[in-house]
């Protein structure tokens, strides 16, 4: 038998019976499509023509897609980002996290991790701060020198008094340069500009107390020949003195 369907105006057809029953499956025939063959009288709807059934040879629609999770690096199994731990590129579930970090600290390659700065773009960013940290010591220092007498008259007293004023400021000062912004923004000016900023090893922020004692660690990598600066170079995470003492890495974001 030979079909004829309208979808629009002009009718469409003869169709084989066969042909007929693969577009009503496919869609394109649908319950409201006016239908006609040579046994019939008139056009009618195909619903009318074969009821029930013509709901049942239609496809059924397809499901409306949930919103996707995330595939864990170490697990494979797939979870809402909201669950889940990002380190660098990789995403983690909190039942492999530990694991995670362990192949981190044991310096294991894992796909998709961080991109760790190393010597010289580190080196480059401690030149800013260093240049910023100056700047802002020598304005102190001024207004001491001032306070003291020592710009205008100064004495042996005044002098000495100046001196320790000084370098009691100047610690201070690169002290709360360097904690406040790696508690504050995970970088400081210097690392901000060169696309750099400091993390723990598991990617988490480093806390203002961290941040405090990795300052005073530095003292270590710089007085010991600057061969705790050096250590960055030759380390596969790019870590320097301070940053095994205080398990911190300097990574690209």
């Amino acid at each position: 038998m030979e079909w004829f369907y309208a979808t629009s105006k002009d009718p469409i057809g003869p169709i084989s019976e066969e042909e007929f029953q693969n577009l009503a499956k496919q869609g394109k025939i649908t319950p409201k499509t006016l239908v006609w063959n040579s046994t019939m009288t008139d056009w009618k709807p195909y619903s009318d023509v074969f009821g029930t059934a013509a709901e049942q040879t239609m496809e059924p629609a397809a499901p409306v897609p949930v919103s996707e999770g995330t595939a864990c690096s170490e697990c494979g199994r797939t979870f809402p980002r909201d669950d889940m731990i990002r380190f660098g590129e990789s995403w983690v579930c909190g039942g492999c996290k530990s694991v995670f970090v362990q192949k981190l600290k044991e310096g294991v390659n894992v796909a998709g991790t961080w991109e760790y700065g190393g010597f010289w773009i580190r080196f480059g960013a401690k030149i800013i701060d260093g240049i910023a940290i100056g700047v802002i010591q020598w304005c102190i220092s001024f207004a001491i020198g001032i306070v003291v007498g020592v710009s205008s008259s100064p004495t042996p007293g005044g002098m000495t008094t100046f001196v320790i004023m000084s370098n009691i400021f100047n610690i201070g000062i690169a002290a709360t340069y360097t904690t406040w912004f790696l508690g504050k923004f995970a970088a400081t000016p210097g690392k901000m500009a060169l696309g750099l900023k400091v993390i723990m090893a598991d990617g988490d922020k480093v806390s203002y107390m961290r941040a405090f004692g990795r300052h005073f660690s530095e003292i270590l990598s710089g007085i010991l020949l600057c061969i705790g600066y050096l250590m960055a170079a030759f380390d596969d995470e790019k870590r320097t003195l301070h940053d095994r003492i205080c398990d911190t890495r300097v990574v690209k974001k």
